[in-house]
């Protein structure tokens, strides 16, 4: 039977939404059309794809692979037939996918959209999560989008452009009785607040410091870089994140402040990461100009402007 790339979208629908009126709705389709295309899939996978339990449908265990293989064949169709020889910015009304933690995107986004809206005003960004799912899935996952800034470490043999290295800090109430150049045993004996659940693997810091037999005792972990002050404020807990972060947070909150950790860590070495597909696509190569002339301008300033918070 011959592919046709247009049931993709109703095939996505469908499974999502396991209901045809709910499927044709979300596609501002007729549910007669909707219910076609579901007879369509049907004939191609020999398989009926829903199944009726009771008042509910249930997938097939065909249409739960197919399911968890849709978001990547989509994307990759879209970028296909998206490719073009030349791209004019002007003109173009392409949206990228930057995946980046909440804190890189506050960094990156707002220079990142001033450049776009005096070159490319129609070009649009996207900005989800660098969360768990998307690293364990690297480097396969940086084809379903534009790139995903992360640390070196979660990704490698991939093209990239690195941004200035950042030193770890801690973070701290600033009533807290921790000095401004603490003890390691100071700093041990509280509790501690990190920026990765344990589920999704170690941060970067704390694989840092499980090397060196040190494991402080966390008490509450968050995915987002932007909570962590909320569960420092009032309290004797420790969070040990890039400096950068823990200025922009200061800044933000005055009853926060950063200290210097009496260890001798790695940086963190962020990097915008794509994948080796993309090196020659007309509208990615302007992307990276585009995100090298942030880094060169932005990131690579360490006070991010503000040259009055420097480390104690």
């Amino acid at each position: 039977m011959a592919i046709d790339y247009n049931l993709l979208r109703p095939l996505r629908a469908l499974l999502e939404e396991r209901s045809v009126t709910r499927a044709a709705e979300r596609l501002h389709m007729s549910q007669p059309s909707m219910s076609t295309a579901l007879a369509r899939l049907r004939a191609h996978y020999a398989d009926p794809l829903l199944l009726r339990r009771g008042n509910r449908h249930v997938l097939t265990p065909l249409a739960e692979r197919l399911l968890a293989a849709l978001p990547r064949a989509i994307a990759e169709t879209e970028h296909v037939f998206g490719l073009q020889s030349r791209f004019e910015p002007a003109t173009s009304t392409r949206t990228f996918t930057i995946a980046a933690v909440d804190y890189m995107a506050a960094r990156v986004a707002p220079d990142l959209l001033r450049i776009v809206e005096r070159e490319a005003p129609n070009v649009r960004f996207e900005f989800p999560a660098a969360d768990g799912r998307l690293v364990h899935a690297m480097p396969d996952a940086l084809r379903t989008i534009d790139g995903a800034i992360l640390p070196h470490g979660y990704v490698a043999d991939q093209p990239h452009l690195d941004f200035a290295a950042e030193p770890w800090v801690c973070l701290v109430d600033a009533a807290s009785a921790v000095a401004a150049h603490p003890s390691l045993d100071e700093l041990l004996t509280r509790p501690w607040v990190q920026t990765l659940p344990a589920r999704e693997g170690a941060s970067p810091v704390r694989q840092q410091l499980r090397f060196r037999g040190i494991d402080p005792t966390v008490v509450a972990a968050t995915p987002h870089f932007f909570v962590v002050p909320s569960l420092l404020l009032g309290t004797d807990r420790v969070a040990m994140v890039p400096a950068g972060f823990a200025r922009m947070a200061v800044r933000a909150e005055p009853r926060l402040r950063l200290v210097v950790p009496p260890l001798n860590l790695d940086p963190v070495r962020d990097a915008f990461w794509w994948h080796l597909d993309r090196e020659q696509d007309a509208e990615h190569i302007w992307l990276r100009g585009v995100v090298d002339r942030v880094r060169r301008t932005v990131i690579g300033n360490p006070d991010d402007g503000d040259s009055g918070i420097g480390l104690p």
